[in-house]
C-alpha cells in the first residue's frame, strides 16, 4: 500500500512540474513564421544558468535605438558548441537572426527550438544550438 502511495505521489509531482517546464521553453510568445536580422553593438552578456542572455543596442528601420535581449541556451550546452565566456562581450559588433516577439518587443530567444538562428560576432559566425555541433577532437 505504501509503495502504491509513493508511486502515485511521484506521478502527481511530475505532473505539477511538467506544466511550468513546458511553459518556460514554449514558443507561444514568438512569431515562428518570421525572421528578423538585428545588427548592433553588444552592451552586456549574462553568462549564467539557465540561459545566456546577450544584450545589444540596434537601430530599427526608422533609425530609432532599440535595446535588444537575445536569450541563448544554457552555458554548458553553448560550451559544447565551442563558446566561451569571451566569445561575446560588451563592445562587440553583432549580427543576429532571430524569430521576433509577437508583441513587437525587441527580444529574441534560443533553446530547443533555436529562436536565434544566426550569430555573427565581429564578422565571425558562431555556432548556435539547433545546428550541428562541431566535431570533437
Amino acid at each position: 500500500m505504501q509503495k502504491k502511495f509513493l508511486l502515485i505521489s511521484a506521478f502527481a509531482a511530475g505532473l505539477l512540474i511538467a506544466g511550468p517546464a513546458f511553459a518556460h521553453h514554449g514558443t507561444a510568445g514568438y512569431d515562428m513564421a518570421k525572421v528578423v536580422t538585428v545588427t548592433g553593438t553588444v552592451t552586456k552578456v549574462d553568462w549564467s544558468n539557465p540561459h545566456i542572455v546577450v544584450y545589444m543596442d540596434a537601430k530599427d528601420a526608422q533609425g530609432n535605438l532599440q535595446h535588444w535581449s537575445l536569450e541563448l541556451s544554457a552555458p554548458l550546452l553553448m560550451q559544447r558548441f565551442g563558446w566561451t565566456k569571451n566569445s561575446v562581450k560588451a563592445g562587440d559588433q553583432l549580427v543576429a537572426e532571430t524569430h521576433p516577439a509577437k508583441n513587437g518587443a525587441p527580444v529574441g530567444a534560443s533553446g530547443a527550438a533555436t529562436f536565434v538562428l544566426k550569430f555573427v560576432v565581429n564578422g565571425t559566425p558562431l555556432p548556435v544550438v539547433g545546428g550541428t555541433p562541431p566535431p570533437r577532437e
